[in-house]
């Protein structure tokens, strides 16, 4: 059996940190979206409204050798 999930993934160097999963619903890309930001916004991103919401829409953010990635999968 499949179940489908919204990942968010984080990275430290070469190091898996986390992987948190949500349900693959509204509701559950709308947590994974707000998890994503909290995670970025306290690992020291100093960025607008405007550039989270663009990072959270590629599923993507880095900054020195911490990443972290939003990802869909079934």
């Amino acid at each position: 059996m499949k179940i489908d999930t919204v990942n968010v993934v984080e990275y430290s160097g070469d190091d898996l940190v986390s992987i948190t999963s949500f349900e693959e619903t509204s509701e559950g890309n709308i947590e994974a979206g707000e998890h994503f930001t909290a995670l970025l916004t306290e690992n020291g991103a100093w960025v607008t409204a405007e550039e989270i919401e663009s990072y959270v829409e590629d599923g993507y953010w880095e900054q020195g050798d911490y990443q972290l990635f939003l990802s869909h999968s079934a």
